[in-house]
């Protein structure tokens, strides 16, 4: 399967930075267990990072190679240790089962299961690898960036900085969002301006699925899994018309 962010990974840390508002919540949770913690679309290993420097034995998967290629260099370059990287998807690995105190799936990676089938396969394969006392963090959009159709097509210019080249680079957005079928067609293109005026462009494509409050907890249930708490915030405030994230929180239903 082609790598989904194979154009992203050069230019991700710069967009979205190394740290971010969830950090301090998975903190919180990871210190709620003394297992060790997986992480499903680690990414460049922002917040994989960020546990295992807080003494937290991580293992964080992804299905892209380039971007857990920049993980493993940050972790060497930085010299941290009890983190393991491993490219795949859940239902596609080994994962230890009762292994794991806390199972992060962060800022939208869920969206990208295409169907409810995926879903509810992939919510088996964590939840089998869950602890008994264990927990699942799913963070989903909130109800103020949920799907917007009326601005399909319009382009929104994301990001605008410079590379370490001294280039100018300039990230945009268009989405194409289905109500019907609760999917957004979101196209990425970078476009590099170097000294001499010359602009080079270079474009990725993501289809994502997006999932509501009650269809969580029922995809959850589907999967053997009980939502214990719905949040709106980092900070645990309550879910409103105004969250931009909806976090979910869920435990094995035995236990």
């Amino acid at each position: 399967m082609p790598d989904p962010y194979a154009v992203d990974a050069a230019y991700y840390d710069l967009i979205h930075g190394r740290g971010g508002d969830d950090i301090g919540l998975w903190l919180s949770f990871a210190g709620r267990t003394d297992q060790p913690v997986l992480e499903v679309g680690a990414g460049t290993g922002r917040i994989a990072l960020e546990l295992a420097r807080a003494g937290h034995e991580v293992v964080a998967i992804d299905p892209s190679p380039a971007m857990l290629a920049v993980a493993r260099e940050r972790a060497e370059a930085d010299a941290i240790e009890g983190v393991s990287f491993i490219e795949g998807l859940p239902v596609d690995l080994a994962l230890e089962p009762g292994h794991y105190g806390l199972v992060v799936v962060p800022a939208d990676v869920f969206l990208y299961h295409e169907t409810g089938h995926d879903q509810v396969r992939t919510l088996q394969s964590l939840g089998a690898a869950l602890h008994f006392s264990g927990l699942l963090a799913l963070d989903l959009p909130g109800p103020a960036l949920w799907l917007d159709p009326t601005t399909n097509g319009q382009p929104l210019l994301v990001f605008s900085g410079e590379l370490e080249s001294g280039e100018q680079l300039d990230a945009w957005h268009v989405h194409e969002d289905d109500l019907g079928e609760q999917l957004r067609r979101l196209r990425v293109t970078y476009e590099r301006t170097a000294a001499d005026g010359i602009v080079r462009r270079a474009s990725s494509e993501h289809l994502l699925r997006y999932v509501y409050r009650f269809e969580a907890e029922y995809l959850l249930a589907m999967a053997g899994l009980a939502q214990v708490d719905v949040y709106g915030d980092y900070e645990l405030g309550p879910l409103t018309n105004d969250s931009e994230r909806m976090i979910v929180i869920a435990r094995r239903a035995e236990a």
